[in-house]
């Protein structure tokens, strides 16, 4: 609503003129001040006055108000914001609103400073999706404010999130050894962008295979050389080599196509296992299998831990349980077994 004697948007001055009071005492009565004696019929016609020209506070006021603003802060990683990430953020943000919390998303770019995020912004809650070093927990801290680590790696805060990289490579090598698979090979995308994901997904299949006396080798699709992949994959299954731990359903989706160039049968020679539970997945043919994550899931513990912080006094329990699974399709078999 607009002030009708100017046309602008009504602040406090406006109210004032309304409610016949001076715009101290407009102050003190929207902001609730304590310890200040005002009249109750002096209180109802200001927040009538308010109410009909439509104003409110501006959010910056609200926050100096009450120590904190309603906005919980993510910090992302400068990675893409696509597939199943995009869509756990996106029902996050849902789910704070019924809390009237409102979350804002930052990709931290590389050597940008959390300072300058921050700005004069006094979020009520900060997850990390990303990275951060010492020195930036320490400005964090030093403002008062919450921080959580999410997936992300903050000195003197421990990962709580139940979705970690790690497990998901750890989880492909070990599906793909109880399938009989002794050689395997970790296939990573092009983007080096995704490297916050797929690298820690590397180590956890590499991790898995140490403990079950398995070999695991890696291979980066090259972002020009459209056939360099088939002709690894020709002299990697040559060479003994029977399943792969894809970055995702999209890199499986490529090994298919590049296994199909080099003439390799999959199952039967190769075995593919993705990650996502795409679209791609159980449209292409044949079919992948693939590590699939209960997004609602996850997305509900998220927005649980960020309003636990924002306002204590809904603190509830947090769902513990794991958040992903297998799903084996077409592209996986038993090592030996013809399909």
């Amino acid at each position: 609503m607009v002030s009708p004697a100017s046309g602008k948007k009504p602040g406090s001055k406006d109210v004032a003129e309304a409610a016949g009071v001076s715009r101290t005492t407009v102050s003190f009565v929207l902001n609730d001040t304590p310890n200040i004696s005002i009249p109750e019929s002096t209180r109802r016609r200001v927040w009538a006055a308010a109410h009909a020209l439509g104003y409110q506070p501006f959010p910056e006021a609200r926050a100096l108000r009450a120590g904190r603003s309603d906005i919980v802060l993510c910090l992302l990683p400068d990675w893409p914001i696509t597939g199943p990430v995009g869509e756990v953020l996106k029902q996050v943000s849902a789910l704070l609103s019924t809390h009237g919390l409102t979350m804002l998303t930052h990709q931290k770019r590389p050597g940008e400073e959390v300072a300058r995020v921050l700005g004069a912004l006094t979020p009520a809650a900060i997850v990390a999706m990303c990275d951060l070093d010492e020195s930036e927990v320490e400005f964090i801290e030093r403002r008062g404010l919450e921080l959580r680590a999410w997936m992300g790696h903050v000195p003197g805060h421990p990962d709580i999130a139940s979705l970690r990289q790690l497990d998901i490579g750890r989880l492909q090598a070990r599906t793909l050894s109880q399938l009989g698979h002794k050689r395997l090979a970790y296939v990573a995308p092009s983007d080096l962008r995704l490297d916050w994901f797929s690298r820690p997904r590397l180590e956890g299949a590499r991790q898995e295979a140490d403990a079950l006396g398995l070999t695991v080798t890696d291979f980066r699709i090259p972002g020009e050389d459209t056939d360099a992949l088939s002709r690894w994959l020709r002299a990697a299954v040559a060479s003994g080599m029977s399943g792969i731990c894809a970055y995702n359903d999209e890199v499986a989706f490529s090994v298919l196509m590049a296994a199909l160039d080099a003439g390799i049968a999959v199952p039967d020679q190769l075995s593919v296992l993705g990650v996502d539970d795409s679209f791609i997945s159980r449209s292409s043919r044949p079919t992948i299998s693939t590590i699939a994550f209960d997004l609602a899931r996850g997305a509900e513990r998220l927005a649980t831990l960020l309003t636990d912080l924002a306002v204590p006094e809904t603190a509830a329990s947090a769902d513990r349980n794991p958040v992903m699974g297998v799903i084996l399709r077409d592209s996986t078999a038993p090592r030996g077994a013809e399909v």
